[in-house]
């Protein structure tokens, strides 16, 4: 019989990978539902069409560059969409951030006509108002995620001047990514010498239906905010952009757009009527290649733990034998 310690041996890799798993999840940071412009009822026209423009861009398997533009259905029902994901995620987990974002969207805001959802990774709105093409800030919130770490004015000035830097390549970007990312090392001025313990990484993004001049009026009102509410890492997302900034790196791989002619940003895109497809299967067929991995590998882990368990159980239970000698005296 297995004892409760090696039982507990066995298990505590099998909690460290629902620990881990659980941390590698989305966090979905804030969501606001607009009350001013009205409820609709359930099952009526305008909330198909929701659903229907949510599911439509969450399901998109052209648009590679994280920025989704939809409109569905007609006057007085039809719903505006857009969904925006971080510059430095690849297509496949952009959409998977969209998605959840439109689950919990639809559960929290109910009847609202108008909603906007964000993750660290992505944001998704919905209205019945125009809302492409539309520099805004109302619905932005700060996080201020080292709380408890304080910034001294090197580690400030390094800042600015990396955002500023942000800022400029990611206004100059074009009508499918206007996008920035970089670290540099903190600078002590006074010292004239690089404080090796501070590297600040920078990540800044407006959506690409701004012009250059919106993008950077966003930024500028998201930078305006940094030393009222943030420390050593912040968090910005708004409608319109986003910024992040931490001590560590945060960053994920950039996955190159697939180039096209560069054009000007165009109006939403008018869904057809929903028909019903099937899916090409290779997203699934990844995701079940990477689960066959995971379980033969947690299967092999517990079959060696296991062995390990009962070896040496049956070395603690086996008795100990004395030997005993017999011999003549003298």
């Amino acid at each position: 019989m297995i004892s409760w310690r090696c039982l507990l041996f066995l298990l505590l890799p099998l909690f460290f990978i629902l620990k881990t798993e659980a941390s590698d999840q989305l966090i979905f940071r804030y969501h606001e539902c607009n009350q001013m412009l009205g409820n609709f009822t359930g099952g009526s026209a305008y909330q198909i069409n929701r659903d229907t423009v949510l599911e439509q861009i969450y399901s998109d398997q052209e648009i590679d560059y994280g920025f989704y533009n939809f409109s569905y259905g007609e006057e007085p029902d039809k719903v505006n969409a857009i969904g925006f994901c971080r510059g430095d995620i690849n297509p496949e987990e952009c959409r998977g951030c969209l998605k959840s974002s439109a689950t919990l969207l639809v559960d929290r805001c109910g009847i609202q006509k108008e909603a906007i959802g964000y993750f660290d990774l992505c944001s998704l709105r919905y209205s019945n108002d125009s809302i492409f093409g539309v520099m805004e800030t109302k619905t932005s919130n700060y996080f201020n995620i080292k709380a408890n770490t304080r910034a001294d004015d090197a580690f400030n000035q390094t800042l600015l001047d990396l955002l500023d830097e942000l800022k400029t390549v990611a206004a100059d970007g074009d009508s499918r990514k206007k996008f920035a990312e970089k670290s540099v090392k903190v600078i002590d001025e006074s010292s004239s010498s690089s404080n090796t313990n501070d590297t600040i990484y920078g990540l800044v993004q407006c959506t690409p239906d701004l012009s250059k001049q919106e993008c950077n009026e966003c930024l500028d009102s998201a930078f305006g905010g940094f030393s009222r509410w943030c420390m050593k890492g912040c968090l910005y997302l708004g409608p319109s952009c986003s910024v992040r900034y931490d001590n560590s790196s945060f960053y994920k791989t950039i996955v190159p757009v697939t180039e096209q002619p560069t054009a000007a940003p165009q109006p939403s895109q008018t869904l057809p009527p929903k028909t019903n497809t099937t899916s090409t299967g290779k997203g699934k067929g990844r995701k079940l290649k990477t689960a066959i991995a995971i379980v033969v590998a947690v299967v092999v882990a517990g079959i060696l733990l296991v062995g390990i368990c009962i070896y040496f159980e049956r070395r603690r239970k086996r008795p100990e034998y004395t030997a005993e000698f017999e011999g003549k005296s003298t």
